[in-house]
């Protein structure tokens, strides 16, 4: 008899369990379905902003869009409403093959599944579909393609000129975005540094912490900060200027521009800090609102945290090592919590701090676990872990829609959906038929 053929090429990657993958896609649809909608008239105001008038916070792209467009040609609402839904679909794009690749790291991992679960049902991520046409889209996007440029560099100096371009780049884009999403760019790069300074899983022992290495990641995150202060500082423009570069947008736009957008152009930070926000803070309804959205948000955000440190204190590390990576995990997961000092928008600064604990988790997955010798020896799932996974699942998915969760009076929609569909298909015929004339609330 002859001998069977022993089947040749690579071994297939081992997949999750399927009730896992069908439960998650589930729940990250009905996230969607609960909070998507058409872009509003802030995010399209956003994108209008230009250095035709000089140098000025937030207008990288809106240059870009009047030089592509040469002038202003595309400072329409169904442009806008186009490249939020790209911005999106590429959020998508990018999101799900790396939650994939995490995943498929160790399929048997049910702590990290238990995680994604978590990240799909929360109102953070609602919350971040809901604001769509947001630049936060176009950060959040970067960080990702950063994540992946992380797992692929060959050189560590590659990483740090890397991180330090982009935190230039967010800070031209807006400088808010620094705060969100630099301090995820800084655990990304410990994570690479870390996983570069010994095989893990190896029994060659614990090396050396490489301290001079973390020390230029945390100077090149340093520098983002300086550049969105610069940023902020030499783009804030006297109100005359900006309502001349107001007037000059309204008249090749064919949306109605919103005015407030164009005040925080000349308002300067400062003002921000110790005037509007302490003022603003001291009114009962807001802090009750600022209150009840931390709440809303904590389930999430405190698993993923915790998890995450978890994760790292299996890992075969020096101590030192691993308290580095844990203090810059949660203060990744906390950073865009300092924005409530300069902006009211309390819901949108939760829900960027379940993108950033998330995303932080998947840097440890793909940078360091990832690999690891045995990868199964490094898991979090017992008991405990897998009981607050459910808790955070139940709580995310049951918490309802408080008073300005979402923005412009919208309320947050449940099963069959009849009102977001309704609403959404309606916009789009709309578009098609009338250009800008029918359009989003504010």
């Amino acid at each position: 008899m002859l001998a069977q053929a022993t089947p040749r090429g690579p071994t297939p990657a081992p997949k999750p369990p399927r009730p896992f993958v069908v439960v998650a896609w589930a729940i990250f649809v009905v996230a969607a379905l609960k909070g998507l909608r058409m872009p509003n008239l802030w995010s399209a105001t956003h994108l209008t902003f230009n250095y035709s008038h000089g140098f000025i916070r937030r207008g990288l792209i809106g240059e870009l869009l009047r030089t592509i467009g040469r002038g202003g040609r595309l400072y329409n609402y169904a442009f806008c409403v186009g490249c939020a839904i790209v911005l999106f679909c590429a959020v998508a794009a990018v999101l799900g093959p790396l939650i994939r690749k995490a995943v498929r790291a160790d399929p048997g991992d049910a702590g990290l599944q238990g995680a994604v679960l978590v990240f799909a049902a929360s109102p953070g991520l609602v919350f971040f579909i809901h604001e769509i046409g947001y630049l936060d889209y176009l950060g959040f996007l970067l960080l990702l393609l950063f994540v992946l440029f992380a797992a692929r560099a060959r050189r560590r100096w590659q990483l740090l000129a890397a991180a330090g371009a982009l935190g230039v780049v967010l800070a031209l884009i807006h400088e808010s975005l620094v705060v969100m999403f630099a301090p995820v760019m800084l655990f990304a790069m410990l994570c690479r540094i870390a996983a570069d300074a010994r095989e893990l899983g190896s029994a060659a022992g614990a090396g050396r912490t490489p301290w001079l290495a973390l020390a230029a990641a945390g100077a090149v995150t340093a520098s983002s900060f300086v550049a969105s202060t610069i940023v902020g500082l030499l783009g804030t423009k006297s109100p005359a200027t900006i309502r001349a570069l107001q007037a000059s947008i309204q008249r090749r736009a064919d949306f109605p521009l919103r005015g407030d957008a164009f005040e925080a152009l000349y308002r300067p930070v400062r003002e921000n800090i110790l005037s509007l926000m302490p003022e603003h803070w001291r009114d009962p309804d807001s802090q009750r609102y600022l209150v009840t959205g931390l709440v809303v948000a904590f389930p999430a955000i405190a698993f993923l945290a915790y998890f995450g440190v978890r994760q790292i204190g299996r890992l075969q590390l020096p101590a030192g090592a691993r308290w580095v990576l844990r203090v810059a995990l949660v203060g990744a997961a906390l950073a865009p919590l300092l924005l409530n000092f300069v902006g009211w928008d309390s819901a949108r600064w939760n829900a960027i701090c379940v993108l950033a604990a998330f995303t932080c988790l998947l840097c440890l997955r793909l940078l360091v676990v990832a690999r690891a010798a045995e990868p199964a020896r490094l898991r979090a799932d017992d008991t405990l872990t897998l009981s607050l996974a459910g808790l955070a699942v139940v709580l995310g998915l049951v918490s309802t829609n408080y008073r300005g969760f979402l923005f412009d009076g919208y309320t947050v929609q449940w099963f069959p959906f009849e009102e977001q569909w309704g609403s959404f298909l309606d916009l789009i015929i709309n578009l098609l038929r009338g250009g800008a004339r029918h359009l989003p609330r504010a």
